[in-house]
C-alpha cells in the first residue's frame, strides 16, 4: 500500500474514530510513516521511510551470524545501499516511460516492501498501461547484461581484505545479479498490484472491457495475495515478515480496485454507458461489440485486397475509355482502312460491351 493510501485510510478512521488519533496506535502509525529526503535525481525526489533504512540493514546483518562485526557491518551496508539503488531504478523504469506519454511524476518513495512511483495521472489505455508497467521489470533485463558477464569474468579474489572471508567487489556483483533476477521473476508474477498482476489487466482489457478485466486480474491478486500469507506462516524469519505484509496489502490493493471498477471507468474511456449509470454492469461484463472493438487483422487484410482491386479496375476502365477515345479521333484522320490491328480489337471490343450494356 502507497503512502497516499496509508493516508487516505488514516483519515477515514480518524473521522469515524476521533479518540482513535490520541491513540498510541496513531502516534506508532505516524512514526512508521516518518520519510527523510535522499535527494533529486533526473527532477524526481527520491525519499525514504525510516522503517526501511532500520529494517533493511538488520535483515542483510543476519545473513553472515558468524562473521566478524565489521564484515558483517560492511555487508549489510553495502546489500542495503545497492538494493534501493535497484528499486530506484525500476520506478525510474516506470517514469520514464510515463514521460513519454505525458505523464509527470515528482516524486519516488521507497520502503521495506519496496518502492513507488507517485505517478502523476494513471494510463489512458491498456497499451499505455502495459508499456509503462513493463518498463519497470525491463530495467532489470539492463542489469543483468552488463553484471551476469562480469559475474563470470571477475576472478575469484579481485580486492582481498586480510581475515576476511568474502570480496567486497565480487559480492557486489554476486548481489546485483541475484537480486535483479529475483525481482524481476517477482515482479512479473500475475498478482495485482504487482506488474505482471497490472500487464495481464492490460492484456486482459485488449479483449474485453477495461472493467471487467480489472475484476478478473484482481480476483486473481486476491488468490496470490492469500498464497503468499500462507507461505509466510511457514517460516518463521524476519522475511516471512515481509511476506506477510506483501501478501496482504496485494489483497488489500485487489479489493479496493474491484471497488473502483463497480463505480468508475477504468483508463478514462470516452464512454459514459453502462459505467456511470449501472452499478452492476460489471457483471455482465459490458465488453465492447466486435463493431466496437473494430474489425479483425484477417478482415482488414481483405478489405485492403477489395480496395485494391477495385482501384486497380478503375484506372483500367480509365485508361480504356481513353484508348477508345484516341482510336476513334484516328478514324477521323485515316479512316477505318488506317487503323492498326490492335486499335481495331479495342474498337470490336468497346462495340460488343456498349451492345451488352444496351
Amino acid at each position: 500500500m502507497g503512502d497516499r493510501q496509508w493516508l487516505c485510510y488514516h483519515r477515514a478512521v480518524v473521522s469515524y474514530f476521533p479518540e482513535y488519533q490520541s491513540s498510541a496506535a496513531h502516534r506508532f502509525l505516524m512514526v512508521l510513516m516518518r520519510t527523510f529526503g535522499i535527494g533529486t535525481f533526473f527532477g524526481v525526489q527520491v525519499r525514504m521511510y525510516w522503517t526501511a533504512a532500520i529494517l533493511m540493514p538488520l535483515i542483510f546483518l543476519s545473513w553472515m551470524p558468524q562473521a566478524p562485526v565489521a564484515e558483517r557491518l560492511l555487508d549489510a551496508l553495502l546489500a542495503t545501499g545497492l538494493l534501493f539503488v535497484i528499486i530506484w531504478s525500476h520506478e525510474m523504469g516506470h517514469i520514464m516511460a510515463g514521460w513519454r506519454h505525458g505523464i509527470r511524476t515528482d516524486l519516488i518513495t521507497l520502503s521495506p516492501l519496496g518502492g513507488l512511483a507517485h505517478m502523476g495521472s494513471p494510463a489512458q489505455s491498456p497499451r499505455e498501461e502495459l508499456l509503462i508497467t513493463l518498463a519497470g521489470p525491463a530495467v532489470h533485463l539492463g542489469w543483468l547484461l552488463v553484471f551476469w558477464p562480469l559475474q563470470w569474468l571477475l576472478p575469484d579474489r579481485v580486492l582481498s581484505i586480510p581475515g576476511w572471508s568474502w570480496c567486497p567487489i565480487a559480492f557486489a556483483v554476486w548481489f546485483v545479479v541475484t537480486t535483479n533476477v529475483a525481482m524481476l521473476l517477482f515482479n512479473l508474477l500475475p498478482i495485482f498490484p504487482l506488474d505482471g498482476g497490472r500487464a495481464l489487466r492490460a492484456l486482459l482489457s485488449l479483449r474485453v472491457h477495461a472493467n471487467r478485466a480489472t475484476m478478473w486480474a484482481t480476483a486473481i491478486g486476491i488468490g496470490g495475495g492469500i498464497v503468499m500469507v500462507v507461505l509466510a506462516f511457514t517460516r518463521p524469519d524476519l522475511q516471512s515478515a515481509i511476506g506477510l505484509v506483501v501478501g496482504v496489502s496485494c489483497i488489500t490493493a485487489s479489493l479496493q480496485e474491484r471497488q473502483l471498477a463497480r463505480h468508475v471507468l477504468i483508463y478514462q474511456l470516452q464512454q459514459r454507458e453502462p459505467w456511470e449509470t449501472d452499478g452492476d454492469a460489471w457483471k455482465r461484463g459490458a465488453a465492447p461489440s466486435r463493431s466496437e472493438r473494430g474489425p479483425g487483422a484477417f478482415t482488414r487484410w481483405r478489405q485492403a485486397r477489395a480496395q485494391q482491386k477495385a482501384a486497380a479496375a478503375a484506372a483500367a476502365e480509365a485508361q480504356f475509355e481513353q484508348d477508345v477515345d484516341a482510336a476513334l479521333e484516328r478514324i477521323s484522320q485515316v479512316g477505318m482502312n488506317g487503323l492498326t490491328e490492335r486499335e481495331r480489337q479495342l474498337l470490336q471490343r468497346a462495340s460488343q460491351r456498349r451492345r451488352g450494356a444496351g
